[in-house]
This record gives structure tokens, C-alpha cells and sequence, in this order.
């Protein structure tokens, strides 16, 4: 210590060693602020740009970027308004880009909290900051560019941070069934795979036979208003299946799952329920499945026409504007119903679609027809005289071009197929339009010009993702009801059922029965306004409407 035993603090020594000492102090202080303020300073640049950990728990986490993004995030936010979360994206887009397009599309959201990160999903090491440990479940979204590899690559990433024995949902869209199965199988089911373009290419199909079911199925996907539940069997237990469907007064009974998983979409009517099944209902929430009782009064009740009985559909002529992948699961579904006589003419752009593309589309019931079109007003029209097409198919270029590149071909398409039959080209009443729209911000577009069916590729697809990341089990029932088999969603004309005039919906209900279907709704195609308008799922089963010739029942059971 200067002044005791050191240097004497009276002395030029002691002076200048403390001179020295306190600038020594100061370099040191401020080398370590310095220190601290860059790392400081890279750490906020590190959270600006998207680099940073993630500290959210319980959060659902979205690995990729794509219109199907906008879609999640607002079901989420609805399906979380009881018990508000969070949502990290993370996706090798820029920052800035992202929260741009999430700010214009979704807004603020009431109930979740979105977090961005700017960096590589597929990577294990990044995930693990990501703390997808504690997340509730994770949507792996394919990538434009890579496809199915890229959607397995970043499966694996999450596997590798997960342990064994997590409860962490992982939901990937794999549009590969090979690779689907395996993912499924060699995880034992703690990934579930949505094979989404196949689910469009069925809802485009049975869009085709059915005027009005792309509605019905974006109805039953969403989060408001009613939803797939399952519930203990209780007091329906000894009860057949036929018995039940009027049991529920708050429930559209749909089908059961027995004790060991097996799961069955309309049953047999005279199928007993045992003690340890489950129903599945559609209801507005799991406590609104209570077991009322059985209703003898309505055993009565038969339907307007058997089934088998309806009239035979002539043969169907079919214009195809613009093609993709999704096209020949389309026209495979056409042929399998169509009558001898049936007959397609595709018109696509030869700079898009190869000669490949478009081989062997025909069968013995419908002949196949492609030319090269650029898909204007003048080729279109040009492609009327002569035949009376009854419908319309008009597919974006996915995968051959950006999603709004194929949009705004699609909208054009459309606008010219709405001016010829506006003007009577296409034969009075004729021409049912259905469409494809990749981007679910271009419907408003397209419903300006009257689209009979509007099929939303990424709405479709993230309802699908958004529901199993909340509730896996519903798995085995999107299974059935989405994919090849002898179960269908169906709109049936309701004249089927019952005659015109005032009913209820148990008459609805059980004259389905009688004809060994399963009845959850209907819709009025008269209201004009909404793209889901019209659509009554699970009403009060004592509740009464007007039955009109143009209505249809929403009917799970064979097609017909």
C-alpha cells in the first residue's frame, strides 16, 4: 500500500505507479465495457435477425415457410382461445420477410404470441436452442424446393432432440405414401404424416361429383363451431349404432372405436356399442356428447328413394384448364364413377406440362383429349363448339411455377370461363366451375367471378396439420374419411331423404338411417354470401327447417 511499507505517496514514485495504476484500471474497465456492449449488441443483432434461443414452453413449433403458415397460425389462435400459447416459425427466410408477411396477412393475434427465427430447420443442433424439448407438438412443412427430402431431413431433426418417451406431437407433410408409412411405422406413431397433396387431389375429385362438398370439408376442418370428438360410450353401451344416431340430442353421432383402436365410420346399423367403446361424435365440445335416449317414434321414418335407387348419371364432359401432379388422382377419381360415354379435353401449356404429364389418363368408361393452350380467352373458346362440357376443372401449375404465378394463371382462367358462360357459350345451366387456389389470399378474387367450388389448397392443407397437431387420434378418422375406401363425406341432393316442406332434423337423421347413412348436417344453397354459407353441421336435432329441392344432406357413407 502506497504511504505503508510501498512507495511514499509524498514521492514522485508513488505518483507516477498510481498514475499508472488508475490508467491500468481504466484500460482494463473499459476493454471489459467494451466487451459487454458488443456482446450485448450481437445478442440483440442475434435476436433482430432471427438467430437467437428460444426460451417458450408448451409452444407449438412450425419448421418452414409457405402460405399454408397463414392458415396454421389463425387456427391456432382460435383453437387456443381458452388457453393462450405461443407458435415458433423457424424457416430459412429472411426475418424481415417473414414478419412483413405476417404482419400483412395475419394481423395480431388475440391468443397466441409468434415468435420468428431466421435460420435452417433440418439442422439438430439449431432445433435444440429452438427448445423443442418443451414444445406441445411441431408442424414440419415440406419444402417448395426440396420437396419430401427435405420434409424427412427435418423429422429427423426433431427426433434427435426429442426423447423416447416424449409427449411432443410431430405432424409432417410428407406427399410421399412410401415414405409416409415408413416414418409412421419406424416411430411407432409418434409422427403423423398428412399426405397433402393427395387430400387435394381427393377434395378436388369429390368436389367434381358432388356440387358444394370443398365447402363442407373446409367446414369440418376448422376450429370454430363443431369438431371431432370422442367420448366413453356410457348409457349407449347395448344400444345398436342405427339406435344411438338419435340418442344424442347435442351430438351427430359419426361412427365408434372399439377397444383395441380399430376405428369404424358409419357402421352397420345393427352394430351393438359394448361397454368400453367410444363414440365418435361431432359436437360443439366434448361436454356436449351426453347420451339422452333412443327415439322408437321416428323407427317409422323411411327415405324418399332407396339406395342404389337414384338415376344413373349420363356420361360427364369435362374441361381441364392448366395441370399438375394432383391432376391424374383427379381424373382417376372422375373415371371410376363416370358412365361410358364420359369424355375430358385437357388444354395446357406445353412450356409447364410434358407429354409424360399426360399419358395414359383415359379409361374404358372416359376418353381423354389434350391439346396445347396457353389457357387465354380465344383457346377456350375456341374448344366449345361442338360439346356440352358440364364441368370445368381449372388446376394452378404447382410446381412448375411460383404459387402466385399459378394463382394469377388460375384467376385468369377462371375470369375467361365466367365470360363465355355468362355470354351462353358454354349451353344454358350448363358448366359447373371448379377451381384450385394455392393461396387462400386469393379467394376473395376468385369468388368475384362465381366459382361453383373453390378448392383452397393451403387452407385445406393446414386445417388438416393444425387439427392433428392438436389431436393426433384424429388420425385414423382423416384417414377414412380423406382417403380411398368405402367411406365418403358426400352432399347428397336432399330429396333423396324426405319430401319438401317443413321437417326436423332427427326426420333427416333417420330417414339417413334407413338407408344405412350417417346424416351430421345439411346445407342451403340458397344463402348466397360466404364460402362456407349455408352449411349446418350437427344442428339440434329437434330443430326444424324448410326442406327445398335445391338443398343437400351432408352424409357420411358409400358414394353413390
Amino acid at each position: 500500500v502506497l504511504g505503508k511499507g510501498g512507495f511514499p505517496s509524498n514521492m514522485w514514485e508513488g505518483r507516477v505507479f498510481g498514475l499508472g495504476l488508475t490508467i491500468a484500471s481504466l484500460l482494463t474497465g473499459g476493454a471489459m465495457f467494451a466487451f459487454i456492449t458488443a456482446t450485448t449488441s450481437k445478442k440483440i443483432a442475434d435476436l433482430r435477425k432471427g438467430k437467437g434461443p428460444v426460451v417458450e414452453k408448451n409452444h407449438i413449433m412450425i419448421l418452414g415457410w409457405g402460405p399454408q403458415v397463414y392458415s396454421i397460425l389463425q387456427q391456432l389462435d382460435v383453437a387456443n382461445e381458452n388457453n393462450p400459447g405461443a407458435a415458433v416459425i423457424v424457416a430459412p427466410v429472411p426475418i424481415e420477410t417473414m414478419n412483413e408477411e405476417l404482419e400483412s396477412r395475419v394481423g395480431k393475434l388475440k391468443n397466441t404470441k409468434i415468435v420468428t427465427r431466421s435460420l435452417d430447420p433440418s439442422n439438430p443442433k439449431i432445433l435444440a436452442e429452438m427448445n423443442i424439448a418443451a414444445a406441445r407438438s411441431v408442424i414440419v412443412l415440406a419444402s417448395p424446393k426440396g420437396g419430401v427430402p427435405s420434409a424427412v431431413t427435418g423429422v429427423l431433426a426433431v427426433l434427435a432432440n426429442l426423447p423416447v418417451d416424449a409427449k411432443t406431437v410431430v405432424v409432417a407433410d410428407i406427399n410421399d405414401l412410401s415414405a409416409s408409412d415408413a416414418l409412421m411405422r419406424s416411430t411407432a406413431g409418434r409422427v403423423v404424416t398428412v399426405q397433402t397433396q393427395q387430400l387435394i387431389a381427393q377434395v378436388t375429385a369429390h368436389a367434381c361429383r358432388q356440387p358444394g362438398l370443398a365447402a363442407i370439408y373446409l367446414d369440418l376442418l376448422d376450429f370454430e363451431g363443431n369438431e371431432i370428438y370422442y367420448a366413453p360410450a356410457g348409457l349407449s353401451a347395448g344400444h345398436m349404432f342405427g339406435e344411438a344416431l338419435l340418442g344424442y340430442s347435442g351430438a351427430a353421432l359419426i361412427g365408434l372405436r372399439r377397444a383395441d383402436g380399430t376405428v369404424m365410420l358409419a357402421p352397420p346399423m345393427n352394430t351393438v356399442i359394448s361397454a368400453d367403446d367410444f363414440v365418435i361424435a361431432i359436437a360443439e365440445d366434448d361436454d356436449r356428447i351426453i347420451w339422452t335416449a333412443p327415439h322408437p317414434e321416428f323407427d317409422s321414418v323411411t327415405a324418399q328413394i332407396a339406395v342404389g335407387g337414384a338415376p344413373k348419371l349420363p356420361p360427364i364432359q369435362t374441361l381441364v384448364l392448366g395441370w399438375n401432379p394432383m391432376g391424374r388422382e383427379v381424373l382417376k377419381e372422375i373415371n371410376d364413377f363416370a358412365s361410358p360415354g364420359s369424355a375430358t379435353l385437357i388444354l395446357a401449356q406445353p412450356s409447364k406440362v410434358t407429354a409424360d404429364d399426360l399419358k395414359d389418363l383415359g379409361s374404358p368408361n372416359m376418353q381423354v383429349v389434350t391439346k396445347s393452350s396457353d389457357g387465354g380467352y380465344n383457346d377456350i373458346a375456341s374448344a366449345l363448339p361442338g360439346t356440352q362440357f358440364d364441368q370445368v376443372i381449372i388446376f394452378g401449375y404447382r410446381g412448375k411455377t411460383s404459387a402466385p404465378e399459378a394463382d394469377s394463371a388460375s384467376l385468369l382462367s377462371l375470369l375467361s370461363v365466367h365470360s363465355l358462360k355468362q355470354s351462353g357459350a358454354f349451353g344454358a345451366g350448363r358448366a359447373r366451375i371448379i377451381a384450385e387456389i394455392l393461396d387462400s389470399n386469393n379467394v376473395e378474387l376468385a369468388r368475384v367471378v362465381a366459382v361453383e367450388d373453390l378448392v383452397v389448397s393451403d387452407r385445406l392443407a393446414s386445417l388438416m396439420m393444425t387439427q392433428l397437431s392438436q389431436s393426433p387420434h384424429l388420425s385414423q378418422i382423416f384417414g377414412q374419411l380423406f382417403g380411398p375406401g368405402g367411406v365418403y363425406l358426400n352432399a347428397k341432393p336432399i330429396s333423396y331423404y324426405l319430401p319438401e316442406g317443413q321437417a326436423t332434423f332427427a326426420q333427416l337423421v333417420a330417414a339417413g338411417r334407413a338407408r344405412g347413412e350417417v346424416i351430421i348436417g345439411y346445407r342451403d344453397n340458397e344463402v348466397a354470401a360466404g364460402l362456407t354459407s349455408g352449411i349446418y353441421l350437427n344442428p339440434a336435432k329437434d330443430s326444424s327447417f324448410v326442406v327445398k329441392a335445391t338443398d343437400q344432406a351432408i352424409v357420411i357413407g358409400p358414394v353413390e
